[in-house]
């Protein structure tokens, strides 16, 4: 919980991006700088999970809650989690087909969900430049 709310600085004068991410989805210990950050969008900042079905729905509305203007998971790729159903697990969650489930007042636009290997840290960056497009107005 509090490294979820350190993520959010408490003077917020520029967007924050809280992530969720399983260590076995993409290199994300490389992406990252000193501050938990990634180094080549520095408004992400990253809590680094074995798994993302560890991931829970009132985390990802904890970090709005905080202050984050958006939130996201990412996961091993569909049918390649290391821990065979943790990537399901989260999908089924975020889509409200598992519980726990996000609450009904939660703003699903603000909630992203994204599935790579180890060999795709362009398509993530890609991925989540778009979803925070998306969210930008919101």
């Amino acid at each position: 919980m509090s490294e979820i709310q350190s993520s959010v600085p408490s003077e917020k004068k520029k967007r924050v991006i809280v992530g969720f991410v399983c260590e076995r989805s993409i290199p994300i210990i490389e992406m990252l700088d000193a501050h938990k950050a990634l180094t080549d969008d520095p408004e992400t900042k990253i809590i680094i999970l074995p798994c993302s079905g560890m991931v829970k729905p009132t985390q990802m509305e904890l970090a709005l809650a905080n202050g984050a203007d958006a939130t996201f998971v990412c996961g091993c790729a569909m049918n390649d989690c290391h821990y065979r159903t943790g990537n399901i697990m989260i999908r089924e969650r975020l889509e409200g087909q598992r519980n726990p489930k996000l609450r009904k007042s939660t703003d699903k636009r603000k909630v992203g969900m994204f599935f790579f290997t180890m060999k795709d840290k362009r398509p993530f960056l890609d991925a989540l430049a778009q979803f925070k497009a998306s969210t930008e107005n919101l």
